[in-house]
């Protein structure tokens, strides 16, 4: 018998580049990984403006999402 699916809240990476990372569970897993990308300034509450080791400027966001898992 399969056990009982449960909403589960996760988190979602995506850049102006077109790099995207998704199932992080944590917001501050999310921003951790934001930081890995290069030099950040924020923009706004979810979004970065961010400088890689090449010096290409791209902006990144995160974006709290539902998805179904099992319990």
């Amino acid at each position: 018998m399969s056990a009982p699916y449960a909403a589960v809240a996760m988190w979602m990476l995506t850049s102006s580049d077109g790099r995207r990372v998704a199932d992080i569970r944590s917001e501050m897993d999310a921003r951790r990984i934001v930081h890995t990308l290069g030099i950040t300034q924020m923009r706004g509450p979810y979004s970065w403006d961010v400088v890689d080791n090449q010096g290409q400027l791209f902006v990144v966001e995160i974006r709290h999402r539902s998805g179904v898992g099992r319990q």
